[in-house]
């Protein structure tokens, strides 16, 4: 074979492996339709949605409480107020937890993140203030086992040994969705649950 005819074999196998010009605009114009179609999902996708951002709220102020209680060695409360949706975080005024001599040593937990977050300063952790968004509000709330939708507000204890109160709640919002959200007593972690 000559050196012509094996430029030109070359160029044969080549042109077979390109696209052509029209090939490519289509290829374009189903990738422009499909990112037109899958544009307001993934912008609602990346937008908290109010209920998600209620049971976000609802766990981190758990896991605030938490915190608090093992870190300073004393008794942290969760005060709900279901009324206005109003979530706080504070020290117990009245504690009937161990001293903090019998709780865990705050030295021997980790607080590498909590300091950079500036949560934790000087061996106290901030109190914590959030509040649902006004679109989702309480169903149900019970501190161990007690209805307390009636009352002004509720008080969850956390307490230094990583215990705490009984807590099940039942959020709903305007779309009529439903989170369970309930502390499991012996570690206070929370556990959500998708009602609908």
């Amino acid at each position: 074979m000559t050196r012509h005819g094996l430029q030109r074999c070359l160029q044969r196998r080549l042109a077979a492996g390109a696209f052509t010009l029209f090939e490519l605009m289509v290829v374009i114009a189903i990738l422009g339709i499909v990112a037109t179609i899958s544009m307001p999902a993934l912008l609602s996708n990346l937008k908290k949605g109010p209920m998600r951002e209620a049971v976000e709220n609802l766990q981190e102020v758990c896991r605030h409480a938490r915190l608090k209680a093992v870190m300073e060695g004393h008794t942290a409360e969760l005060i709900i107020r279901a009324g206005n949706g109003a979530l706080d975080v504070r020290r117990a005024e009245d504690t009937d937890a161990p001293d903090a001599a019998d709780a865990l040593d705050p030295s021997t937990v980790s607080d590498a993140g909590t300091e950079a977050a500036g949560i934790v300063r000087a061996g106290k952790v901030q109190d914590l203030h959030l509040r649902l968004p006004e679109s989702v509000a309480f169903k149900e709330l019970r501190v161990n086992l007690r209805d307390m939708m009636d009352f002004p507000e509720a008080r969850v204890r956390f307490y230094p040994d990583g215990t705490c109160d009984a807590l099940e709640t039942v959020l709903f919002s305007e779309r009529s969705e439903e989170r369970r959200l309930k502390l499991e007593i012996t570690t206070g972690r929370d556990i959500v649950e998708v009602i609908r």
